[in-house]
Parts: structure tokens; C-alpha cells; sequence
């Protein structure tokens, strides 16, 4: 919402969201879960304008050296191994990182079409290097080592993408990040350029987006044949919360 308001970010506020988005893949990637879904709908931001990752329908733990194979995730921040159907790995996530990074900066992902022709956008995505706008001409301004990181994020090979070798510290060695001090980061001291204008009424929904607030708040219930079904399934959720 924030990001459509603004159309695009200034680098820096790219650089904040995108360092935050990526020690949360890397603390997922630690405990063996690859998330396959990151996009701006799926971040949240907070009081202090700091974000967080929100909904892991797609999300899936990975042994060593195991592969996924499902087709899945947003159509423009599907990484090319997941086009090919070959196996993918924790690489699809910093591929997206790459992705989420470009859009924030010039306000559309770097290999959008701008129509519903899926295909053509996939195409692109296995084959077309990244485009980045002119300063002058475009109005947009990245320095090299932002361009750089991109770059890298989106390299068609796997193997060859920042962040498949050594995951996280990978990603926090790029020089894009050296002027950021994790570890005040980490202790949100930190202060964000933007923070969102709250009110002290409980009922305020104005900074959630118009199209879920319009939504009728309708009431779910669910048959009594499907809970027995569920409840059926407890056990296979064990600590699933831990």
C-alpha cells in the first residue's frame, strides 16, 4: 500500500526494508525453511516503520541438499529454476529479494510486462538481463553497488546467485549494506525515515488498505463434518507453533 502511494522509494528506504526482509530469510533459511513468497503484499509494517514477513502457505523445510519441485509463488518473483521445473532451493528467496529490491526502487518488477501474458514475462525472466533506468532520462537514481546487488540477486543461475554459498552472510557482506549497523538493527535503534501516523482509536483502520477494509466482515463457520475432519489431523500439528 505505502509502496503504491509513493509509486517508488528513494535507495535508502529500499536499503532498510530490503536488509530487514533479508535477515528474516536468512533466520528462516537457518532453521531449514525456504518461504517462496516474497512480496511487497506479504510484508507488514509495524509502529516504528520497521516490516516483517507475513504468510507462509508456500513455505517448506528442506533437508541438506533436498529440492523442492512444486510450481508456486507470484508470477513476476518466480525464479527461472522454478520456471524450468527442475528443483529449486533456498536461491529462490534471494532471487526474490533481488526482485522486491527493483521494485521498490523504480516501482515495477524488472521483468513486468505490463499485460496478463504470463508466458512472455517468463521468457523474459529466464532470458533477458536486468534493465535498470537512466538517472536523467527516468528520474531514478541507484548507485552501482545497489545495481550491483541486484544484479547478483538475479543471476539465472542458481549457483551462481549471491547468497547460494554462504546464505545470510553472503547477502550482508555486498558493500550496498555496509554502511547499515546490524547490530543496532537488530536492536531497532535504528530510527526509520518513515513511520506510520497512528491515532490513539482503536476502530483507525486507515493505514490498512482500502480493498480488504471495503470487504464485508462476513462470519465463517465451518460444518461440523469438516471439523471432525480436522480434528482427525490434531496430532500431524504437535508443536507446530514452537
Amino acid at each position: 500500500m505505502h509502496l503504491r502511494k509513493a509509486r517508488n522509494f528513494a535507495e535508502d528506504r529500499a536499503k532498510f526494508y530490503s536488509i530487514i526482509v533479508a535477515i528474516a530469510l536468512g533466520h528462516l533459511h537457518s532453521k531449514k525453511i525456504i518461504y517462496r513468497d516474497l512480496k511487497p503484499e506479504n510484508i507488514l509494517m509495524d509502529e516504528d516503520g520497521y516490516i516483517c514477513l507475513t504468510d507462509f502457505g508456500l513455505a517448506k523445510i528442506l533437508e541438506s541438499n533436498e529440492q523442492a519441485f512444486s510450481f508456486c509463488g507470484t508470477p513476476e518473483y518466480l525464479a527461472p529454476e522454478i520456471l524450468e521445473e527442475k528443483g529449486h532451493a533456498f536461491p529462490v528467496d534471494w532471487w526474490a529479494l533481488g526482485i522486491l529490491t527493483y521494485e521498490m526502487i523504480v516501482g515495477f518488477p524488472p521483468f513486468y510486462t505490463g499485460n496478463s501474458n504470463n508466458q512472455k514475462m517468463y521468457d523474459l525472466i529466464k532470458s533477458k538481463p536486468v534493465f535498470f533506468p537512466d538517472a536523467k532520462k527516468h528520474g531514478i537514481s541507484m548507485s552501482d553497488n545497489c545495481k550491483d546487488f541486484i544484479s547478483k540477486c538475479l543471476s539465472k543461475t542458481p549457483q551462481d546467485r549471491l547468497g547460494s554459498k554462504n546464505d545470510i552472510t553472503e547477502i550482508l557482506a555486498h558493500p550496498w549494506f555496509k554502511d547499515i549497523n546490524i547490530e543496532k538493527l537488530l536492536a531497532r535503534k535504528i530510527v526509520t525515515e518513515f513511520k506510520p501516523k497512528l491515532s490513539k482509536d482503536a476502530l483507525d483502520v486507515s493505514n490498512f488498505d482500502k480493498m480488504f477494509t471495503s470487504d464485508e466482515a462476513a462470519h465463517s463457520v465451518l460444518p461440523q463434518s469438516t471439523q471432525k475432519k480436522i480434528s482427525k489431523q490434531n496430532d500431524k500439528f504437535k508443536g507446530f507453533d514452537a
